[in-house]
């Protein structure tokens, strides 16, 4: 291989390597974007496996709704989720300072 030729391909290459840092710059763009909706995806996929190897929650759903109708269906919801999210911050809170496994041992 002569020297022309050489550098030739040093050229090439470089140029390749610099294209393919430009894409991968792009992706990691597109992949910014998709993140949110991956995650919504990910939360929605984990709480159907929950209610498959639980099924009596869709049960105790579809009871609920039918017994307070639309109407009241969305208020009580958003009670409950808002019960649920204190519960889950004062449980946290509490693990950290250790009063959860203070209690549990006695």
């Amino acid at each position: 291989m002569s020297a022309a030729q050489q550098v030739t391909l040093a050229v090439r290459k470089e140029r390749i390597v610099v294209r393919a840092g430009q894409q991968r710059e792009q992706l990691a763009q597109w992949g910014e974007r998709l993140k949110k909706p991956c995650a919504i995806a990910d939360k929605a996929v984990d709480a159907g496996r929950y209610v498959k190897a639980h099924p009596w929650t869709a049960g105790v759903a579809v009871g609920a709704s039918v017994l307070l109708g639309r109407r009241h269906l969305f208020r009580v919801a958003r009670y409950g989720w808002s019960a649920w999210r204190a519960w889950r911050f004062v449980g946290g809170w509490a693990r950290e300072r250790g009063l959860v496994n203070r209690f549990k041992n006695k």
